[in-house]
């Protein structure tokens, strides 16, 4: 039987600037994509259905895509080698394509034992780097400009119908195949505003031609931010959209942009989101433990009974209650807004970040490993290289949703109450609370702890910590590893440690 190629889609469920789909169409042997719901990562305590749902839609967007070409996307459930292993009892597979995954070590070993099923059945194994995210470095030097080269290299779309087929015998053999999923089975259905391609591109115009403007306005409130912010995020997560089409469509619209400052400051955040992975990629340890090991002696031991009310969005503070159950209902929750409930988590109740780390990442509908785990890190203030953030809820609170229209939304049992109370309900006297037909702990909690004290003592503590000579030899290394540059870091360690963040 004549051989044919596996393109292995993981995080990359497009056919659009695929660099493997490219290759694998250069090659020009039949080839099969694949896709695999896997035990391993399903299974894993960061995963939710959401995220299932989430894959559902991209790859039925896949499919019909590919029209009369569809069954050439085999969609699986079981772990990829293990799949693997039973296509190569039955064909003869000449060559993977597939992007790096840059997820969790679990991911990583699952890669492992791919590359070594590959080895045992001479498979030609070629991987290519995602995003501008390369693995195998130890530091950071030349990294950015070649992120640049690689964000304005040209793009590849090959027309879907070039596929190179499958033949006859390689049907037939397939209908053996044991792990066939199909999606229409499942139930699902693709929605107006479900995550495909067509509906991403059709996000990126509305942004870019509309709603950018506004970027920079509205990106730190958490109810405007949800149709101002570019709100691509999920479309990056699972690979509808690339980064490098984002950038590129970007940088040709700020040539015509009336507002520039806004367009440049999203693009900018297009380079953190690689920059943040490519963290994770090089010390994913952090999935698991503090990235600076001198705060490996604080915050040792964790509450269940604060885990539960702050899952819960009952902390009996406003404006972290309506992000927790926002969060938990929609999948969204803007950027401000995220690092204040990890920041009120890992400093306001000063508890450890691995016991809350993975209930957001199963709530977040754009949950990326090489983001989550590092920007969880930097709000709990255990880098020793980043300005601390205390964040003051009840502050960002009359800052950000000073008419309280977000807490009325998700916490409607303080909606009828006049506007300075749903903010702050605690305020409310005896008599008030008569009045409005309102009891303070039989229809909204009292605060878990009093924010303002409890910010203090943690603000005091990490302040302490940076003097901690560990935390310090630490940062040295954090900074030489991970940052572009090795010139001025003893200079930028000791301003960071001389630099108080104010009250934020």
């Amino acid at each position: 039987m004549s051989g044919l190629n596996i393109l292995w889609l993981k995080r990359d469920l497009r056919w659009q600037d695929n660099d493997p789909l490219a290759a694998a169409f250069a090659d020009g042997a039949p080839l099969l994509a694949l896709y695999c719901f896997e035990p391993c990562l399903e299974n894993h305590a960061d995963f939710s259905l959401r995220h299932r749902k989430m894959q559902e839609q991209a790859l039925l967007g896949l499919q019909e895509e590919l029209g009369g070409l569809a069954k050439h996307l085999l969609i699986s459930a079981g772990n990829a080698d293990e799949v693997l292993a039973e296509l190569a009892k039955l064909l003869r597979i000449e060559k993977i394509f597939a992007h790096r995954e840059h997820g969790i070590k679990a991911s990583y070993d699952r890669d492992k034992r791919v590359q070594a099923l590959c080895k045992s059945h001479r498979i030609d194994f070629q991987e290519f780097d995602h995003n501008g995210v390369q693995r195998g470095r130890k530091n950071r030097l030349q990294w950015d400009e070649n992120w640049r080269k690689y964000m304005q290299s040209p793009t590849e779309s090959p027309n879907l119908l070039d596929w190179p087929q499958l033949n006859q015998n390689h049907w037939s053999k397939l209908k053996e195949f044991k792990f066939k999923v199909g999606l229409h089975k499942l139930g699902i259905q693709q929605s107006s505003r479900g995550l495909n391609r067509k509906n991403s591109l059709s996000r990126l115009g509305l942004f870019l031609d509309r709603e950018a403007d506004a970027y920079q306005k509205y990106i730190g409130e958490p109810l405007l931010s949800q149709e101002h912010c570019s709100r691509l995020s999920v479309a990056l997560a699972w690979g509808t959209l690339s980064l490098r089409e984002v950038y590129q469509a970007s940088l040709n619209k700020l040539e015509k942009a009336n507002r520039k400052s806004d367009l440049r400051a999203f693009i900018s955040r297009l380079h953190w989101h690689s920059h943040f992975i490519q963290k994770f990629e090089m010390e994913m340890r952090m999935e698991f433990e503090n990235i600076n090991r001198g705060y490996n002696a604080i915050r040792q031991e964790g509450n269940e009974e604060f885990l539960a009310l702050w899952k819960a969005g009952l902390t009996g503070i406003p404006l972290v209650d309506a992000c927790m159950r926002s969060v938990k209902s929609t999948g969204y929750l803007n950027f401000r807004m995220r690092a204040m409930v990890v920041s009120f988590w890992s400093h306001i109740l000063w508890q450890p970040w691995q016991m809350a780390v993975h209930h957001l990442a199963q709530c977040f509908s754009d949950y990326i490993p090489g983001i989550h785990y590092p920007q969880f890190q930097m709000q709990s203030s255990v880098t020793g290289i980043n300005t601390i953030r205390v964040y003051n809820p009840l502050k960002q609170a009359l800052e950000k949703d000073s008419e309280a229209a977000f807490i009325s939304k998700w916490i409607p049992e303080l909606a009828h109450l006049p506007i300075p109370f749903r903010l702050e309900p605690w305020k409310l006297s005896p008599m008030e609370q008569n009045f409005y037909g309102f009891q303070l702990d039989r229809d909204y909690p009292r605060p878990m702890v009093d924010v303002l004290q409890a910010a203090n003592f943690a603000r005091e503590e990490l302040w302490k910590m940076k003097q901690d000579p560990l935390v310090r030899v630490e940062s040295q290394r954090i900074l030489k590893m991970h940052t572009a540059s090795n010139r001025n870091i003893q200079n930028r360690t000791q301003k960071i440690i001389s630099r108080k963040a104010s009250d934020t």
